[in-house]
């Protein structure tokens, strides 16, 4: 089955004389700005369930026993662990920009 090229001349001559002036009013739109989305920023909610996404988290070997000798010394996971440091460093640091 042969593909059908499309003639540049037929889509051409589909243009009515009107057109121009909206073809020019969207291409102004999309110059300034219009053709994007209006985004609206959520204030950060702590309690929002959490997705399945995860976070990559590279460690060398060395980092990596650490965290499972530390975990197994304070009795929790070894993500709890991480959680109980991270979360309350950020918002830490969090609190001090907002000053």
């Amino acid at each position: 089955m042969a593909i059908k090229k499309r003639d540049s001349r037929a889509v051409a001559s589909t243009a009515v004389a009107g057109d121009e002036d909206a073809v020019a009013r969207k291409a102004d739109e999309f110059g300034k700005g219009g053709y994007a989305p209006e985004v609206v920023e959520a204030p950060l909610d702590p309690n929002a369930p959490i997705g399945p996404q995860g976070i990559l988290f590279r460690i060398n070997d060395y980092q990596k026993q650490l965290l499972k000798e530390s975990a197994d010394a304070d009795r929790r996971s070894q993500q709890k662990l991480l959680e109980s440091i991270i979360w309350p460093e950020l918002e830490r640091r969090k609190a001090e920009r907002n000053q």
